[in-house]
């Protein structure tokens, strides 16, 4: 049978390898990785799942040259360029209450099917198809030609592709989509350790990101988002108020998008105590809790005064990230660290 593709689009240019050998690597995924557990706070493991060097550079490329082109929600701020953990505690400072959700088991609950529904619909990918003029005169998105009889009369091939089965086996198409999907996950979902999991999370939660947005806006409340941290304050309403607008709209829209809200890591808090967004007081102002800038202070001291023989260039950079951290929020201080580090670095490792 005569194989055809997603004409006008060079796959080999987006991968930066052969289509056969991104088939061969999809046949046999579990040799091109590599599983690691890490232990967390609460005495359980965090599962990290590592790419081989071949992997990880053909993730990189469909994260540069694929996953770019989709852009994330205003309200999106963790894996989005120049905004962070910084920018994400800018809207809450002052407030009078604040609210969290945590969601649970975040990036092994990003499933194909989030793929197959999120994908589409994006004009600076759908103008490299051949049928792109043929879709102008309507949004590319799945629910447009999925109909009751599972019938698609519509010529987007790779929509055909994606949804009905056998569909590639039964006509000889090459699917781009198909091939994306199945090399950004395993056994069916995202893995914490690629790099392609951040950016999809954000396309995954754009619509979520929308619908909540809008909700808090109608009722004068700020909505952030940091990976699978929602965030929610408002300067007028009580900590119980903020609660019953958002805790209930906030976890059913993530039933609805086939997420988990983690009961456990739901909080609300009053001014009257500390408000922190992802570890940013941000009470008054942005800044770091007291006592994790003097535990700093003295990882500082213990790597530069105390015990400077055995100080490694990976200890030193560990604490210049947290520097550079401590310098997004409070400059003064992440400034005189950094300084400290960037003194000492220079004067041993020549």
């Amino acid at each position: 049978m005569e194989k055809k593709g997603y004409s006008n689009f060079d796959i080999y240019k987006l991968f930066g390898v052969s289509v056969n050998k991104i088939d061969k690597i999809i046949e046999n995924k579990n040799n091109h990785i590599k599983k690691i557990a890490i232990p967390k706070k609460d005495g359980s493991l965090r599962h990290i799942i590592s790419p081989d060097r071949e992997l990880k550079a053909i993730l990189k490329n469909i994260y540069w040259k694929f996953l770019k082109k989709y852009k994330a929600h205003e309200a999106a701020h963790g894996f989005v360029s120049k905004r962070g953990i910084s920018t994400n505690a800018d809207i809450h400072v002052g407030a009078n209450s604040v609210g969290k959700i945590d969601i649970k088991n975040f990036f092994d609950s990003i499933s194909t099917n989030h793929l197959k529904n999120c994908l589409f619909g994006n004009k600076q990918v759908c103008r490299l198809c051949s049928n792109y003029e043929k879709m102008l005169d309507g949004s590319c998105h799945p629910s447009l030609y999925k109909n009751k009889e599972q019938n698609f009369t519509h010529k987007c091939e790779e929509i055909k592709a994606v949804f009905i089965p056998d569909y590639c086996k039964e006509t000889g198409y090459e699917s781009l989509f198909l091939r994306i999907i199945e090399l950004c996950t395993i056994n069916g979902f995202t893995v914490q350790g690629y790099p392609t999991s951040p950016i999809i999370s954000n396309i995954v939660l754009k619509g979520f990101d929308k619908k909540i947005t809008e909700h808090c806006k109608e009722n004068g409340i700020n909505y952030t988002r940091y990976a699978d941290d929602l965030a929610f304050s408002s300067k007028t309403h009580t900590k119980d108020e903020l609660k019953d607008i958002t805790k209930v709209k906030a976890y059913r829209l993530l039933w609805a998008y086939n997420f988990e809200p983690n009961r456990k890591k739901t909080i609300y808090k009053s001014k009257f105590g500390r408000l922190k967004i992802c570890g940013v007081v941000v009470n008054i102002r942005k800044n770091v809790q007291r006592k994790l800038v003097r535990l700093f202070r003295a990882k500082v001291h213990h790597a530069t005064v105390m015990f400077p023989d055995r100080t490694t260039k990976t200890r030193i950079r560990q604490l210049k990230g947290w520097a550079s951290f401590l310098m997004s929020i409070n400059p003064d201080k992440g400034n005189h660290y950094m300084g400290k580090l960037l003194s000492f670095e220079s004067a041993k490792f020549k």
